[in-house]
């Protein structure tokens, strides 16, 4: 049986990584790190997240709105307890649920020195309609008034649960001084175009190759910055555990368990480790054959050995995707959904119930460990995969056409508040990575729609379960397993902290802006 015979992933990149720890454990054990330069903290990221405002930033992965965070305030932020105040200082919401009423600070101020306002948020909101955020849709939002610089009204369409969550604490105030009379803010690119309230200003953005550079913020209201200067430089994933090691950066992230040994009792390099808020998962193509029948797709959740699978890859403590999407970890996870445990056999079987004589299809992915071991597990199931290989973002394009049968996609976003169920499934969701075909099972998205409605948490959770409990009997896209990432930084410059449900809307990166103040 395949639970007797551990697979391995193959490819290319077992090499690099088993070169690569080796290279850790000799330069940890001998010491020959070295001390790092004072100076600048160093931070890395895979690629060129564009010019950094809330209108010309990249959506190709969450890089770019945290980077943002760095720059500009939201009402709200996070610790690792929750929802904090941030530029408001407090808030109310009305009985109906339609009214949000923020009182704020009365101490901040502008990269340029100028008062931040209730004004500044109400243009905010306004600029938004015609300009959008490119992270969040804010048009649930229908009116914003002022009652004098520091109290600021939101009436909303209808109701929305998430909203302290998922716009108040991620939505970017800008200034009005600096945005009125701005047409076409995606191509207003220059320096002082990105003036915001955060702890840091951008001095410096070089296109193409990904390098930026942020100057603190002497007068940042939240006290001061615990760097003078943070450095952005585009570092490949495989590469950025040897950048670290080499004196390159100070900071790495890794994807795999590993990394944890590896670094244990490094003088100075430690490691820290995410909640599991990355997801990897199957997206089936329910317009096209042979995935528009529900029992092909239940015959690939069949054949695929979920808990061995996240073991393989992360090799370490991996945590199995659940089919209803919200991982077990989550405390909005139904645990009574439909499981799909490893059983070839069946998978055999619901083949020739969607009468079929064999099962076959063409994979789109990116390059990944993931590929060769979903392959071979299936191929033991007697279904064949083909693999179309091509780079994230081709393959994000592709789905978004429906051109794939099925595809493999790895995205954050796994945490925080519920709602994205909706957006992941029946559209609206930024992350180019989490976007998929819309599901247009009727109830589901009654359901979808009417939780965001719903303030009540028992009614709320109860929808929750039920849209868990639809996906896992439909299975629109098949969540494989859960990531966690593992970060390594220099213990002797950084320390992280923190954040419960991931930064924003379940983001499991470290630029936490509460790690960069002083303490």
């Amino acid at each position: 049986m395949i639970r007797s015979q551990p697979l391995r992933p193959a490819g290319a990149r077992r090499p690099l990584a088993a070169l690569v720890v080796a290279l850790i454990l000799l330069l940890a054990c001998s010491g020959g790190a070295g001390a790092l330069p004072a100076g600048p903290l160093r931070l890395v990221w895979w690629t060129d997240v564009g010019f950094p405002t809330p209108f010309a930033v990249s959506t190709l992965g969450p890089g770019g709105v945290v980077r943002l965070s760095l720059l500009y305030d939201t009402l709200v932020w996070k610790d690792h307890t929750g929802v904090i105040p941030w530029l408001a200082e407090s808030w109310r919401i009305s009985g109906d649920g339609r009214r949000w009423t923020f009182t704020l600070r009365p101490d901040v101020v502008w990269h340029d020195g100028r008062p931040l306002t209730a004004r500044d948020v109400q243009f905010t909101f306004e600029y938004y309609r015609p300009h959008p955020f490119v992270w969040v849709d804010t048009s649930v939002v229908a009116e914003v008034t002022t009652d004098g610089p520091r109290t600021v009204t939101f009436v909303l369409r209808e109701p929305f649960a998430p909203f302290l969550e998922d716009i108040a604490g991620i939505i970017p105030v800008v200034p009005a001084h600096v945005w009125e009379g701005v047409a076409e803010p995606r191509k207003a690119q220059g320096v002082g175009m990105a003036t915001g309230s955060g702890p840091y200003r951008l001095a410096e953005y070089r296109p193409g190759t990904g390098e930026y550079r942020l100057e603190a913020n002497h007068r940042y209201f939240r006290g001061r910055p615990r760097f003078e200067e943070i450095q952005y430089t585009v570092i490949p994933a495989e590469r950025q555990l040897l950048a670290i090691q080499s004196g390159q950066s100070d900071v790495a992230m890794a994807d795999t368990y590993d990394v944890v040994r590896a670094f244990s009792g490094h003088p100075y390099l430690r490691t820290w480790q995410s909640e599991p808020l990355s997801v990897a998962r199957l997206l089936f193509n329910t317009e096209r054959p042979p995935f528009d029948q529900r029992a092909a797709r239940q015959s690939v959740a069949y054949g695929i050995n979920r808990t061995q699978l996240a073991t393989l890859v992360t090799r370490g403590p991996g945590v199995p995707g659940s089919p209803g999407i919200v991982p077990p970890t989550d405390r909005w996870h139904n645990p009574r959904i439909r499981a799909y445990p490893y059983d070839p056999s069946k998978a055999r079987s619901l083949v020739a119930q969607a009468g079929l004589t064999s099962l076959a299809f063409e994979l789109l992915a990116s390059p990944s460990p993931v590929v060769p071991v979903v392959q071979e597990m299936l191929r033991r199931a007697g279904i064949e995969v083909s693999v179309r290989t091509v780079d994230a973002r081709t393959r994000a394009a592709l789905v978004a056409e429906g051109k794939y049968q099925a595809a493999l996609t790895f995205h954050i976003g796994a945490g925080g508040d519920p709602d994205y169920l909706r957006r992941w499934l029946g559209g609206g969701e930024a992350n180019l990575f989490g976007q998929s075909a819309g599901f247009t099972h009727p109830e589901f998205r009654r359901l979808a729609a009417g939780q965001a409605r719903t303030l009540d948490q028992a009614a709320r959770r109860a929808s929750v379960h039920r849209m868990q409990e639809i996906l896992a009997d439909e299975l629109p896209t098949l969540a494989l397993y859960y990531r966690r990432f593992y970060w390594v930084y220099d213990s002797r410059k950084f320390i992280p902290t923190a954040t419960a449900g991931g930064l924003m809307n379940g983001i499991p990166l470290i630029e936490n802006k509460l790690a960069f103040l002083g303490r």
